[in-house]
């Protein structure tokens, strides 16, 4: 956690983005990834998808480009706020840059969007994707592109809240199996990060149950450090967020380059048409 990594979490924050208005956020994200050099290319309907090394399966990391905040200039402050334990960390909260109210920082889930950005400079292999407008049904993950998950071996998602969640339903959708390679693999990577305060839940919908449903891959979605979300005073605890990256590059490395295998029991109505 340099302060240049914080840095340029300040800067993917200070993007204003919301449902159907993302376009400052695909701009910026398109100059970022060709600044880098990376493989990328843009859906139509603005998806992004970056692929990085060679391997027979990849590892993808899942995020969405929107939020559900108006567009606005925003500054992004230093604070000290509570985490989940009621602890004060360093925090970072969105306020109007000319009038200094909260306009809510869109975490949720611009974290996620700098969580793979940062794990892609980290990792020899991996795979990412960048989803639009998931806040009002998941409308990019529906129209994923198929070719570049055909060799995709599982999916992580950065898109829960604070700093215990684990997603295992979602949208109806059970996005792994408890009894399962993967999840061995996974468990005690969460217990070392998370610990006792660990909870796997259900979720009402995210990208990954998109994900897991198409293509029959078990995925999961994490905690990645934003509170209070979808609400003018959302902050994000700067340590829950690297918390959980340090997490996710474990699990990577634990799971390796393989493929895993889930397939979900669902109904029509679960997928969106």
């Amino acid at each position: 956690m340099t302060p240049q990594k914080i840095q340029h979490l300040k800067e993917v924050l200070s993007i204003p983005t919301k449902t159907y208005q993302e376009e400052l956020m695909i701009e910026y994200l398109v100059n970022y990834l060709s600044s880098k050099g990376y493989d990328y290319k843009v859906q139509d309907n603005g998806n992004i998808y970056v692929t990085k090394g060679v391997a027979e399966y990849y590892p993808c990391v899942i995020a969405h480009t929107d939020t559900v905040h108006s567009i606005t200039e925003m500054e992004v402050r230093e604070e000290m706020l509570p985490n989940y334990s009621g602890e004060d960390k360093l925090s970072l909260k969105a306020y109007h840059k000319e009038k200094g109210y909260p306009v809510g920082i869109g975490g949720d889930d611009k974290c996620g969007v700098y969580a793979c950005l940062d794990l892609l400079e980290q990792l020899p292999v991996l795979k990412v994707a960048l989803f639009v407008s998931e806040e009002t049904g998941c409308h990019g993950s529906r129209k994923a592109d198929p070719e570049f998950f055909s060799n995709v071996g599982y999916g992580i998602q950065f898109d829960a809240p604070e700093n215990y969640m684990i997603t295992e339903y979602c949208w109806g959708v059970k996005l792994f199996d408890r009894d399962s390679d993967f999840f061995d693999k996974v468990e005690p990577l969460l217990e070392k990060y998370i610990g006792q305060n660990r909870r796997l839940m259900q979720h009402p919908y995210t990208d990954v149950s998109q994900i897991t449903a198409r293509f029959n891959i078990s995925c999961i979605n994490v905690s990645c450090g934003y509170y209070r979300y979808h609400t003018a005073n959302e902050y994000v605890v700067v340590e829950d967020l690297f918390n959980s990256i340090d997490m996710v590059k474990e699990i990577i490395t634990n799971l390796g380059e393989d493929f895993y295998q889930n397939v979900p029991r669902i109904q029509q109505w679960m997928l969106f048409d």
